[in-house]
């Protein structure tokens, strides 16, 4: 018997929750119209993750590259790493793979790549964080960057 490929945990789990979510969404566009949906259950996602980063523990202010990646279905290319700075390009993502494949990558965009902002304020408020791109959004790869500010200890 061939061995199957491993399904990854975060992936499976954000498809479930994508099967909750989806719908609820849709059903707030009609009702609300999509930028206030999109806005209402985005900062409730990102809320809800940032509450989940906390119970999972985590020191605050760390170099972004010391991040274990906690399993995402990613893969990185870093471009800088130094003390004052940051940068990967995620160059495969089976979160924006899954989400473009079920013609979803607006809400996938809300369930996945809209917690970025939210948690990196949280967790390295001594970092200024900036993505212009994802490939949710259909780019070639995000363009993660992080630079210490100066005020910053460090």
């Amino acid at each position: 018997m061939a061995d199957r490929p491993q399904k990854n945990p975060v992936l499976e789990a954000t498809k479930i929750q994508a099967r909750a979510v989806i719908p609820i969404v849709k059903a707030l566009e009609a009702e609300l119209g999509k930028e206030r949906a999109h806005a209402i259950v985005g900062r409730a996602i990102a809320d809800n993750y940032v509450t989940w980063r906390d119970r999972r523990g985590f020191e605050s202010d760390t170099h972004p590259g010391t991040d274990d990646g906690m399993g995402f279905p990613v893969e990185k290319t870093v471009i800088e790493n130094n003390d004052d700075a940051y940068g990967h390009n995620i160059t495969g993502c089976a979160f924006a793979d899954y989400f473009r494949s079920i013609g979803e990558p607006e809400i996938g965009a809300l369930m996945t790549c809209g917690v970025d902002f939210a948690a990196e304020a949280h967790m390295r408020p001594g970092w200024e964080f900036a993505r212009t791109q994802t490939r949710m959004q259909g780019a070639a790869h995000c363009d993660f960057r992080w630079r210490r500010k100066a005020d910053a200890p460090g």
